[in-house]
């Protein structure tokens, strides 16, 4: 293609240069102009080759060859954009189910039988002599002081406050509450909005690796022996001599004193404080509530939005392609040899023997009693006797023939009657016959597939989070306040005075009285008796015994560690900041003040008044008495006594108990279980490729031709600059020389 349109531009610009000549080649000589011939000479346009020509060429009086435009198409490269469809893989997640093997424990119970050794007591009696102490009683009389209470009434004399009201004038202060307008001047931030240039640094990650030696503890067991101390209990059997307190119960005669209670009536005076109710004047204070209106400060969070650097994680697939091996089953034929017996039998024509139509009697004397008369070749019908040659001697004729009926009829036949038939003769052959059979044959053959895997990568993002800032401003808050006020009510006082009454009660005494009752007593005296009592001792024995012991030894290993380096970027970014500016208004308010106001009051005053009064009251006084009584006391006296004391000896026994053990089987189960796989689907998408073609362009090309009296050819540009020379400067016109 380079070389078609080079070899175009050549001709173009040899065509000018050519016509360039031509035009400079006759202009001062004037041959052209006044019809003398350019080309007499042999020097013309064509040199020697075009020198038969020159006397048409000065004859006809031609100046040169014209020119003229003709138009061409011409291939041109140029760059086109075309949508190819290429293909994609897209990733689909598919659930698949596939059996996975659980191992659960089950339980189950086992029946085992256990022989122990139980010491089972037994009881046994022995006589032991104790002493006891017993209880003898006696009666003793006893002096003892009581104390008698005597009541008596005797005047007593209290004091009783008595209230008295006065009523008083009182002179108290109000704060009358009154309100005014009043102008303040406030300053106010208007928030605004301006877009900053902001330059913010970047941490860019960078993956790399490097080779790094660690220690790893690897554990190993090795055998030691270890002595130790066993302490093995060793029961011997004492006898041990104890006391045991046996008890036993008496009955004893007891005198006892009781106190019997009996009801006697008394007269009582008693005080009773009765209630009225009286009317009475009372001062109170009173808070009255009142509104007043106070500047307050308050602080407000402004919301406002600011980019953030936000660094997430993308998890960005890769595929990667694996090998693997799958079991192909496939059929092979496969031949061997099969024992096959079979039937090559075929149909044969045999002789057999027919019965005669006489009686039995005939042919038995023409066969057994003969002398062997009998055609060598029988015939397949007696047509005579002649043809056997036997018939004669040996049955004395034939007669007319053999085959006549009546005389086959009258005894005098030729003999047994034979006929051929189709006798089917089996022949069994037994071969090795070739059989093949199909085999199935496993093998492996690998198969590529594609696994999608994801790697996690670091990018960053700008997020827009919401923040606040605090601004300090004020309100107008209206606040409640309380002025105090003296004011009087009418109350309803309760009070009490005091009334003498009397009364009855009944007064429970108790007088003494001494009575006896048989009381059990029980007591008890000391027995002596032994056991058996098991001791057990401990004797120490030192035994020895293999122990693994779990040690490690340091080695070290290398091994390949990605670490991510950060690299620091400068990057730019138009911030919106937010901005206040100050602005001074005013606005109205009211303000309430309070002015004082002297004002007067009567308010009733109560005051108390001491009196005296005096009432009877009654007085317990106790008088001390002597008097005796009779105690019944005991005194103890040791006595010698006996009794059994039953103890406890042990005694070995050896039982067997069956006892339930619990023992736990591994079942493995197949459960199914869902997975899910990216699964490739090969799909279709457009894509803008850029492709050079050739478009046809239409051009203007000189073409050069002869004069009209030239009777050559027309050349165009292309032959001209293959063939012609090209036209040196001043070579127009042979006559002029120019």
């Amino acid at each position: 293609m380079k070389a078609q349109m080079l070899k175009y531009l050549l001709g173009v610009c040899a065509t000018f240069v050519f016509a360039a000549n031509v035009q400079a080649g006759c202009g001062e000589c004037g041959g052209c102009a006044s019809g003398s011939g350019c080309a007499s000479e042999g020097g013309g346009m064509y040199g020697g080759g075009m020198a038969s020509a020159g006397s048409v060429m000065s004859g006809a009086g031609a100046c040169g060859p014209t020119v003229s435009y003709q138009t061409q198409t011409v291939m041109r490269p140029q760059m086109t954009t075309e949508t190819r469809m290429v293909p994609a893989t897209t990733y689909q997640r598919q659930t698949q189910t596939r059996m996975r093997n659980v191992t659960r424990r089950v339980a189950k119970v086992q029946t085992r039988q256990q022989t122990y050794t139980v010491n089972v007591p037994q009881t046994q009696y022995r006589d032991e002599t104790y002493s006891v102490q017993v209880c003898v009683p006696y009666t003793q009389e006893v002096p003892y002081t009581v104390q008698v209470p005597v009541t008596t009434q005797v005047e007593q004399a209290y004091t009783v406050q008595v209230p008295v009201t006065e009523q008083q004038t009182q002179t108290y202060t109000v704060q009358v509450p009154y309100s005014e307008t009043m102008t303040q001047s406030y300053t106010v931030t208007v928030p605004y909005t301006e877009q900053v240039e902001q330059s913010y640094t970047v941490q860019v990650p960078v993956q790399m690796t490097r080779e790094e030696s660690y220690q790893v503890s690897v554990p190993y067991t090795e055998t030691r022996e270890e002595s130790y101390t066993v302490t093995v209990p060793k029961t011997e059997m004492k006898t041990q001599t104890y006391q045991v307190a046996v008890p036993y119960t008496e009955t004893v005669t007891q005198t006892y004193t009781e106190q019997v209670p009996y009801q006697e009536t008394m007269t009582q005076t008693y005080s009773v404080s009765v209630p009225y109710t009286e009317t009475q004047e009372v001062p109170y204070t009173v808070t009255v509530p009142y509104t007043e209106q106070v500047e307050q400060s308050y602080s407000v969070q402004v919301p406002y939005t600011e980019m953030v650097d936000q660094s997430y994680t993308v998890q960005v697939p890769v595929q990667e392609t694996r090998t693997a091996y799958r079991n192909v089953t496939k059929c092979v034929p496969v031949t061997s040899m099969t024992t096959v017996t079979k039937d090559l039998g075929s149909y044969q024509c045999q002789m057999v023997e027919v019965a005669g139509s006489a009686g039995s009697g005939s042919m038995g004397s023409g066969v057994v009693g003969g002398s062997g008369c009998g055609c060598a070749a029988p015939a397949p019908s007696c047509g005579g006797c002649g043809s056997c040659g036997g018939c004669a001697s040996s049955c004395g004729g034939c007669g007319s023939g053999c085959g006549d009926t009546g005389a086959m009829a009258s005894g005098a036949s030729c003999g047994p009657t034979y006929t051929y038939k189709q006798v089917y003769v089996p022949n069994l052959v037994t071969e090795e016959v070739p059989t093949t059979s199909y085999q199935q044959q496993t093998t492996q053959e690998p198969y590529t597939y594609t696994v999608t895997n994801y790697t996690s990568e670091t990018q960053v993002r700008q997020v827009s989070v919401q923040r606040c800032r605090t601004e300090t401003r004020t309100r107008m808050v209206s606040v409640t306040k309380y002025n105090t006020e003296q004011r009087s009510r009418t109350v309803t006082v309760n009070k009490c005075r005091t009334e003498e009454r009397t009364r009855d009660y009944q007064v429970t005494k108790y007088r003494t009285e001494t009575k006896t009752r048989e009381v059990p007593v029980t007591k008890t005296r000391m027995e002596d008796r032994t056991r058996e009592v098991p001791v057990t001792t401990m004797t120490t024995e030192t035994r020895t015994r293999s122990v693994p012991v779990h040690l490690t030894r340091m080695e070290t290993r290398t091994r390949t560690v990605p670490y991510t380096v950060m690299n620091t970027e400068t990057r730019t970014r138009t911030v919106s900041v937010q901005r206040t500016r100050t602005e001074e208004r005013t606005r109205d308010y009211q303000v309430t003040k309070c002015r004082t106001e002297e004002r007067t009051r009567t308010v009733p005053v109560t005051r108390m008044t001491t009196e005296t009064r005096t009432r009877m009251v009654p007085q317990t006084t106790y008088t001390t008495e002597t008097r005796t009584r009779t105690v019944q006391a005991t005194r103890m006296e040791t006595q010698q006594r006996s009794r059994q004391v039953a103890y406890t000896v042990n005694v070995a026994q050896t039982r067997t108990r069956t006892y339930n053990v619990t023992v736990y089987e591994n079942i493995t189960e197949q459960v199914p279980e869902t997975f899910t796989v990216c699964v490739p689907v090969q799909t279709m998408r457009a894509v803008q490729v850029q492709v050079c073609k050739q478009v046809p362009t239409t051009v203007t090309v000189p073409v050069y031709s002869a004069p009209a009296a030239y009777s050559a050819p027309s050349y165009s540009a292309p032959m001209m600059m293959e063939s012609a020379p090209v036209m040196q400067t001043g070579a127009g016109c042979t006559n002029c020389g120019n």
